[in-house]
């Protein structure tokens, strides 16, 4: 399963419409903290998001985006996978490195053609307000 959640991710950061909808069901749904805070359904959405993440990596010299899948969770119950764990990108773009993180569930179907991503859910690697601060 993490074989086929790398090549889901990697899809993204290559660019690569294709082998990101191989991944995928068309009927795919997302919660995405950082884009909305309705659910996107379907597979065009972010079909289109690749093609700008291409775009915006596409002038410079050295710009490339990677990824980091930390303390994964893999639950199978026959033909569906639940996949947890926390996600660390890096960018880099014009010399200069930015690095993201959250946590994500994403959860697999396994289709005659193999496994795909049938939702996934991201949230934010921050405290909940409810929680005092630390010092």
């Amino acid at each position: 399963m993490l074989a086929v959640l790398h090549r889901n991710l990697q899809a993204i950061w290559n660019g690569d419409p294709e082998a990101y909808r191989a991944t995928c069901a068309e009927d795919v749904s997302f919660f995405e903290w950082y884009v909305t805070t309705q659910r996107i359904d379907g597979l065009d959405f972010h079909l289109r998001e690749i093609r700008v993440h291409a775009q915006a990596l596409g002038g410079g010299e050295g710009a490339y985006t990677e990824h980091e899948v930390l303390q994964p969770r893999v639950q199978l119950y026959g033909d569906t996978a639940i996949v947890t764990y926390t996600l660390l990108v890096r960018s880099v773009r014009g010399g200069h490195v930015v690095r993201t993180q959250q946590n994500e569930t994403r959860v697999f179907h396994r289709f005659p053609d193999g496994w795909k991503l049938v939702h996934c859910h991201k949230s934010p690697c921050w405290r909940a307000p409810h929680d005092p601060p630390t010092r």
